[in-house]
């Protein structure tokens, strides 16, 4: 990897939760808990839900209604040209578990050049998920 500049900036993240904003609550749900064993750790009113890790807790989705006020209205679109990468103890295991339960493989299972085996199947969103291992 390349080193770059430490950017300066008075702002500390303390943690960063993607949020999918979505009309299929309930299958990106399914969806999640399927692929990443996630568990739903609380949901708001039918508008929000986060999922988590079952093992690791700070490993967390966000699924949001897309038409809730939570979103300023311009934005309320459906999630696109979002890639979530999910890096796996066993990419191969993990791919094989993706094919028995029919998931929309768009990238089919492959070793890059630069060190990553990977592979990429679709949420019910279109969302991209990229499952992948460092040997």
């Amino acid at each position: 990897m390349e080193s770059h500049q430490k950017a300066k900036s008075e702002i500390v993240v303390t943690r960063l939760l993607p949020n999918i904003c979505t009309d299929r609550v309930e299958e990106t749900k399914s969806f999640y808990m399927e692929l990443l064993g996630f568990v739903v750790g609380f949901e708001h009113q039918g508008w929000y839900t986060q999922m988590a890790s079952q093992t690791n807790p700070q490993l967390q989705v966000g699924i949001i209604r897309r038409d809730h006020e939570f979103t300023p209205e311009a934005y309320q679109q459906s999630a696109q040209g979002v890639i979530i990468s999910a890096q796996v103890e066993n990419v191969d295991t993990a791919y094989s578990e993706v094919k028995r339960r029919g998931f929309s493989i768009e990238l089919e299972l492959r070793d890059e050049s630069f060190g990553m085996r990977r592979f990429m199947v679709a949420d019910p969103n279109g969302v991209l998920v990229n499952v992948f291992a460092f040997p």
